[in-house]
């Protein structure tokens, strides 16, 4: 009885609260609803973000098993990556394999032939194979770097066609290229390419199926020469007239997987066979808008293929490991079974599914169109006209609108805001938006700058882990706090519903992202599915939330937030680490002008900016948020002191297994300048050091002595055409910063000879003919003085193509190349001089390169070389520079 009333007690005094307790609760009821999540849930939600990150990278990472010769039986007509990965072997024994070396026109072709003499003799005898050894010679303009015209003479190609009795008049173009740099054995770029097709055709060519139309394997020797052979294929060969389309292989890293980087232009029906065919596709038309925007410093046959042969197709290339790109390292010891067994699957697949389509037959009906495209993690490619592109991203304007009108509406009636003020908020918010991301451009731009200042720049090269903690918590941090103290100041009138408070920067990125949508429609951008994904999934978890869950403000609602944005966040870290893998590397060969540092920092904070746009708000639903800022601050305060004081910040790498190493260009040059009466007026020996990154040269001082000297070629780039040195290419627009080194004067096993065969008045002007002759590798860099204008000249290109502009005069490169056999550049030029003109008419300087053979390296150059350090790659070469007035 006692008991009873104690407990009849107890339930009285809280069941029958009075008026102040009500008061006392609500205020509590306040407090929990002001910050409804604790600190910890949004750690959870951190490490979500995390394990997302290291799921999408292990997914980037994983290739097929490569099959091996036994698997045969078990896998009849299929790919064998072990046959491929030999026949690499013998191609990779030859040794760098530089177009006009012997070891390029000779035993490379040899090893070819030999390849392909034994595919069509155990060839089964439905399929009629043929082939044919071109040597061609031409000229073309190229607008690539900064704009060169190519002359090139017997430049070779292997050309392999296999077809049937039915003699299709149409055919599908692979190609490749045998040809490498100097000092590299281009295993990936391109001996692995090569290797995949040879695999390709024997397996083709031992199937029970007839081919409905042929498959034409292009082994080109000179795409290293920027693209002759190739262009001798498509403009000369006998076969090139029945090609209809093509797939052009390429690399700018030793395996990993092809992305399909280029496709076009129209002909959908090329990509809509690979989207059917391919087991692993890997493609996005993000990275054909990237790569044709010129920001990536490259170039492929793609560009012949289209332009001079007006054909459609695919490019694809390895993107993976690029630091072994165009260096020694390119062995085939860099490149995975798996990768030789994933491409070849994939392209026998699309090969065969495009001969075997009835497109080819009448290409002109299926022509029109472009396409949207991109792979969902590797497992399969959404496509879509760009007609019903502009359908789908249209509807999904309207669709986000209609969810922000929705609420709007709610909000109206639910916390007292007007429509007006909602409006008024929302932009407000928007603007806070863009300007977070612009913070955050400034904070790691801070960073990279303190990073300058203390010498430790690109260690994220080596380690690319780096770039978490120096960018990415830095750009979280500040997305965050600026939308916290936005909303503080902001929102102040509101904050006491948070939930309000956080729509409203939600719907601010929604906006946002619809705008962005919205003008990828106007200006037919491509890579507009990226805001795309973003509006529909965050207008759908808005009407969502309006329709069906408006009463969940707990956990679960996290859950559908996360459920909601995750996609899109999965996909776009899927594009972002793909395009990391692929930029990384290039910053060690961008150039010392290029700022690495402050382009990873931007690049990486407007990406992670954009990545984060709907995690940052759920800031203003934490409680203890300073515990939050404290741990990610003291994180990346932590990383930057490792950084600064122990060896983990070394931005390179001489391990075999993670190959990261500077790369240095030296050419050993004898230089020699002539004025108007043709005598000598200067002349310098020594070491002309291409700089290829922030960091060069000095790195390596204290293990090559003769660094220590490097002087910064300035004032010589006033007085003379290209800087008085021997620039290969046209590249003087990226890499401007330079050193030279004086030393001892390089053998010249074959000078350089220019003479003026005749000077004759034509109208308006003067004809001036001349010929220059030299070892295989030529430059001829021609400017005309004040007043004169090149008007044409006898190359057979359309005009001459002018670079860039050097003291406000036109600048002319022509790269010139040839075979075994020597022949000289003989070609006139057309001046168009003033009537009161007198005196010289232009500048004019001859470049040569040995890049192989006994000329390549004198025991100077050889001795400067052996100095450098095992995690540095050298390109080295012997040349000269010699520049007349005329």
């Amino acid at each position: 009885m006692k008991t009873m009333t104690k407990n009849s007690l107890l339930r009285n005094r809280f069941s029958n609260r009075s008026p102040g307790n009500d008061f006392l609760d609500s205020i509590y009821e306040k407090s929990k609803f002001h910050r409804p999540m604790p600190h910890n849930h949004f750690l959870a939600v951190f490490g979500l973000m995390l394990i997302v990150f290291s799921l999408v990278i292990y997914i980037e990472k994983q290739l097929p098993t490569g099959l091996r010769v036994q698997d045969e039986r078990e896998y009849p007509n299929s790919f064998i990556a072990e046959r491929a990965y030999n026949i690499l072997k013998n191609l990779t024994a030859v040794g760098p394999r530089t177009a006009g070396s012997y070891e390029n026109e000779v035993v490379a072709v040899n090893v070819l032939r030999q390849e392909v003499d034994s595919i069509m003799r155990d060839a089964n005898g439905i399929h009629v194979i043929q082939l044919d050894i071109q040597k061609a010679s031409g000229a073309f303009n190229l607008e690539f770097l900064d704009g060169m015209t190519n002359v090139y003479q017997d430049v070779q190609n292997v050309v392999v066609k296999i077809g049937s009795e039915i003699n299709s008049p149409h055919s599908v173009l692979i190609n490749c290229h045998f040809d490498s740099v100097v000092d590299s054995p281009g295993a990936s770029d391109d001996g692995a390419s090569c290797a995949i097709m040879l695999e390709i055709l024997r397996v083709l060519s031992k199937s029970h199926k007839r081919l409905r139309h042929n498959i034409i394997f292009l082994f080109n020797g000179g795409e290293e020469n920027f693209m002759p052979a190739s262009h001798g294929f498509i403009t000369q060969h006998k076969w090139a007239q029945e090609v209809r389309a093509f797939i052009n292989l390429e690399a700018c890293g030793a395996g990993g997987r092809e992305v399909l980087f280029q496709a076009g232009p129209n002909h959908p029906w090329i990509l809509e066979t690979y989207s059917e065919e391919v087991p692993y596709p890997y493609a996005s038309s993000l990275a054909q808008e990237i790569f044709q925007s010129g920001v990536i410093p490259g170039d492929t046959d793609y560009r012949i293929f289209r332009d001079f042969g007006n054909l459609s197709g695919l490019d694809f290339a390895w993107s993976a490991n690029g630091y072994v790109y165009h260096t020694k390292y390119d062995s085939i010891e860099q490149v995975p079974l798996g990768s030789l067994q994933r491409t070849g699957d994939n392209i026998l697949a699309l090969a065969r599914g495009m001969a075997q389509g009835h497109q080819l037959s009448n290409i002109e009906k299926y022509k029109p169109g472009n396409l949207v495209f991109f792979d969902f993690l590797g497992a399969f490619v959404i496509r879509w006209p760009m007609i019903v592109a502009d359908i789908i991203n249209i509807s999904s304007v309207i669709f986000s609108l209609y969810s922000l009108y929705g609420n709007m509406k709610s909000v109206a009636e639910t916390d007292s805001l007007t429509k007006r003020q909602y409006v008024r908020k929302l932009f407000g918010c928007m603007v806070m938006g863009f300007l977070s991301w612009l913070l955050t451009v400034i904070a790691t731009v801070s960073i990279a700058a303190l990073l300058n200042c203390l010498g430790r720049t690109m260690s994220w090269y080596a380690r690319p882990l780096w770039i978490f903690f120096l960018y990415v918590i830095p750009t979280l941090v500040v997305s965050m706090a600026v939308i916290l103290l936005h909303a503080k100041v902001y929102n102040k009138d509101i904050e006491s519903s948070p939930w309000t408070v956080f729509q409203l920067y939600y719907d601010a990125y929604q906006t946002i992202w619809t705008v962005v949508l919205f003008l990828g429609i106007l200006v037919r951008l491509r890579s507009s599915f990226i805001a795309l994904i973003w509006v529909f999934f965050s207008a759908l978890g808005n009407v969502l939330k309006s329709l069906m869950f408006s009463k969940w403000r707990d956990s679960k609602w996290i859950l559908l937030h996360i459920s909601m944005v995750g996609l899109p966040f999965v996909q776009c870290f899927y594009l972002m680490i793909g395009a990391l893998y692929l930029f990384i590397p290039i910053m060690g060969r961008a150039g010392s002008g290029s700022h690495a540092e402050y382009l990873i920092a931007v690049m990486v904070s407007c990406m992670f900016g954009m990545l984060f746009s709907f995690v940052a708000p759920l800031i203003l639903l934490v409680r203890g948020t300073e515990r939050l800022f404290s741990l990610l601050v003291g994180l990346f305060l932590l990383s930057l002191a490792v950084l600064i004081l122990t060896p983990l910040g070394f931005p390179y790498s001489g391990e075999a297994g993670a190959l990261a190493p500077q790369r240095f260009m030296i050419a050993h040059t004898h230089r020699t300048f002539h004025d108007a009466s043709g005598a000598i007026t200067n002349q310098s020996t020594g070491y002309w050091i291409a700089d290829m990154d922030i960091n060069s040269p000095h790195t390596v001082d204290r293990h090559v002595p003769e660094m220590l000297n490097a002087e910064l070629v300035t004032t010589d780039c006033d007085r003379y055409l290209y800087c008085g040195l021997p620039y290969l290419v046209p590249v003087l627009t990226m890499i401007w910063k330079t050193h030279w080194v004086p030393g001892p004067p390089p053998v010249l096993l074959k000078p350089v000879t220019m003479r003026v065969v005749n000077r004759t008045g034509i109208e308006g002007g003067e004809r001036v003919t001349i010929e220059v002759a030299g070892p295989t590798h030529l430059g001829v860099m021609i400017s005309p003085v004040q007043g004169v204008s090149l008007d044409d000249w006898s190359l057979k290109t359309e005009e001459p193509l002018a670079g860039p502009r050097w003291l406000g005069r036109e600048t002319y490169f022509i790269y010139y190349a040839y075979g075994l056999e020597p022949v000289p550049l003989l070609f006139s030029m057309d001046f168009k001089i003033p009537p009161n003109h007198s005196g010289p008419i232009m500048d004019l300087a001859v470049t040569s390169h040995y890049l192989f053979g006994p000329g390549k390296a004198s025991k100077y150059l050889k001795r400067l070389v052996d100095q450098f350090p095992p995690w540095t790659a050298v390109n080295y070469w012997t040349a000269s520079y010699e520049s007349w007035t005329i």
